[in-house]
């Protein structure tokens, strides 16, 4: 067996702990602003807890990964950031899941482990389906140490979930800081004792500093310097965006890669003047080398740049500034709307 998948025991432990938290129904008296904070006892990773169903919709729980979890769900509970660009935010999600789902949302190989350990699941939305989601790639199925961490933060969330329906404070309720309350949240940390784990409560501030998309520096300012004395001016406008293209490339079997698309387009012509697809999930520098390559061929620079997104702004924002380039946020650049669409149908 590979080392990375795990064994049928460990599956079996997590199915059971997924069917348990299908009984016990937390969503029914949490909703996913009520997620927690659980630290893996083997790798020492973070991840945050998410139950899902009280919409009514998809029933499950999300653990979020990665360093950026905290600033993630930060945003999606104060409605800023995150809600702007949902395919950006969908593709780069860090996380493990459960989901409950019909049977025809579950593959061949998921059925197959089902029947391999036995159960039977009848019904619309029974069938336990796990994926992992990692930033720019395709969701896949659990590795061995992700199934491991599942099957903690399940068993856990179920622990948490009855605590949480006789005290719906419990995530607030030791949380004075200097500035204020309700500026922490539960944290589950494992400590090793004789008999196993013992769950500790801790509190994490849910307010972590810094943002979810930080502006880039491009790294090459004699360029920038040189390329500011040569280039004259137009009246045109130029928008631009990087987005994840609707392709997978890799092998048949393996996870597969979603590329970017780097896109720049003249706003009052439509012409498409760069369209680059990069397998770099940042790829930030390579669309600022595009609008600097655009700068070098015509020997005009814009009148203006809109970016289309957040990210791209922030990744041109400082390049277009030392260039003595208007750049302004504009999500409705309907040219590079039209030329996004244009380009996605072909692939």
């Amino acid at each position: 067996m590979d080392k990375t998948e795990a064994s049928i025991q460990e599956w079996r432990r997590l199915f059971e702990a997924a069917i348990k938290f299908k009984q016990q129904g937390c969503w029914n008296w949490m909703t996913n602003e009520d997620y927690f904070a659980i630290t893996d006892p083997e790798t020492g990773e973070i991840g945050y807890c998410v139950p899902l169903g009280a919409g009514g919709m998809d029933y499950g729980l999300n653990v979020y990964r990665g360093p950026h979890a905290g600033a993630f769900l930060r945003d999606i509970v104060q409605s800023y950031g995150v809600d702007e660009d949902t395919k950006e935010s969908m593709f780069t999600t860090d996380a493990i899941s459960v989901n409950f789902e019909d049977r025809d949302q579950l593959d061949k190989k998921d059925l197959g482990l089902i029947r391999e350990l036995g159960y039977k699941f009848r019904g619309s939305g029974e069938w336990p389906l796990f994926r992992s989601y990692k930033p720019g790639l395709q969701p896949w199925y659990l590795d061995k140490q992700e199934v491991r961490f599942l099957t903690v933060a399940l068993e856990q969330a179920f622990v948490v979930a009855e605590r949480f329906r006789e005290n719906h404070e419990l995530n607030f309720e030791r949380d004075e800081t200097e500035y204020g309350s309700r500026e922490k949240r539960l944290h589950l940390v494992p400590q090793a004792a004789k008999n196993g784990i013992v769950w500790q409560d801790h509190w994490l501030p849910w307010h972590p500093k810094g943002e979810l998309i930080e502006p880039y520096l491009y790294p090459d300012e004699i360029r920038l310097r040189q390329l500011k004395k040569t280039v004259g001016k137009s009246k045109e406008i130029w928008e631009a965006d990087f987005m994840f293209a609707d392709i997978l490339i890799g092998k048949r079997g393996e996870r597969g890669q979603y590329p970017r698309l780097c896109l720049w387009v003249n706003g009052t012509s439509g012409f498409i003047l760069g369209a680059e697809i990069v397998e770099n999930i940042d790829c930030r520098q390579q669309f600022v080398d595009q609008l600097l390559h655009l700068l070098e061929s015509t020997k005009l620079k814009p009148s203006r740049i809109h970016a289309a997104s957040d990210k791209a702004f922030l990744a041109l924002k400082d390049t277009a500034e030392k260039l003595g380039i208007p750049i302004v946020y504009n999500p409705m650049s309907l040219a590079l709307l039209h030329a996004q669409e244009a380009i996605q149908s072909s692939f």
